[in-house]
């Protein structure tokens, strides 16, 4: 099995450090296998899983709603409790030989981040393909993926491909509101020792992008600004970040 240099996957992104909103189900699904893992066929909360023909769960939504976010903290746990796994991020599939994938189905969970860039790739979507067909034979491995088109987008070319993935169970992560927003915000500023007013954070929002990225990167470069100026967070300090008169 030829597998690609380790990657360093963000600390942070936890299931602690991940607001739910509307996606409780998933995130709670997801927590399950972390914990029921390698052993997850025997796993009373995972019946529902055990009666897929195909153990593949695909998260779907569009960028900058946290499937990453998820993906970082399933396997944050899985390494907590030692139990085998691996993440690719599939935007690097052009670094790669798709050979990667073989002998992955001896694993207990696979996660494939964005699998939309290997969408119209022959290669790589034949090699998913026969992968997923090896895991079905197999009945030992998860595959837990993200992606920002669903399986039946036009951009898969392999009709077999997107057979096997609909095989699987499909959720649609959902975005968050303003209040769940702010909710993030104070607890990844809390996660920093950093504490924000009612009105820094109202500021924030609305003078920044509201994509959660933009506003991860935004708390970073205050963090740093705070440091610098040795300051409290306020709502001067988020105007001279964002060039505000």
């Amino acid at each position: 099995m030829q597998l690609p240099l380790p990657v360093s996957l963000p600390t942070d992104e936890t299931f602690d450090s991940f607001v739910s909103g509307n996606n409780a189900e998933l995130v709670t699904l997801l927590q399950e296998i972390a914990q029921a893992m390698p052993a997850w066929k025997s796993a009373t909360a995972l019946t529902s899983l055990r009666r897929l023909q195909l153990p593949v769960i695909t998260l779907v939504g569009n960028e900058g709603r946290g499937k990453s976010h998820l993906l970082y903290a399933l396997c944050h746990e899985l390494s907590a409790r030692s139990v085998g796994h691996v993440y690719l991020n599939m935007h690097s599939a052009s670094e790669w030989v798709d050979s990667v994938f073989e002998g992955l189905e001896s694993l207990p969970v696979i996660c494939l981040d964005n699998l939309q860039a290997i969408a119209g790739m022959p290669q790589w979507e034949l090699a998913l393909f026969d992968l997923l067909n090896r895991i079905s034979e197999h009945r030992a491995s998860m595959v837990v993926c993200t992606s920002t088109i669903g399986h039946g987008h036009p951009s898969f070319q392999l009709p077999d491909l997107t057979s096997r993935l609909a095989w699987g169970v499909t959720y649609q992560v959902l975005g968050l509101d303003d209040e769940q927003r702010k909710a993030v915000i104070r607890l990844r500023a809390a996660q920093r020792g950093l504490k924000f007013s009612e009105q820094a954070v109202q500021f924030l929002l609305n003078h920044s992008d509201r994509d959660l990225p933009s506003l991860m990167a935004l708390l970073d470069r205050l963090d740093t600004r705070s440091l610098q100026e040795q300051k409290k967070l306020s709502v001067g300090m988020v105007k001279r970040e964002l060039d505000i008169a």
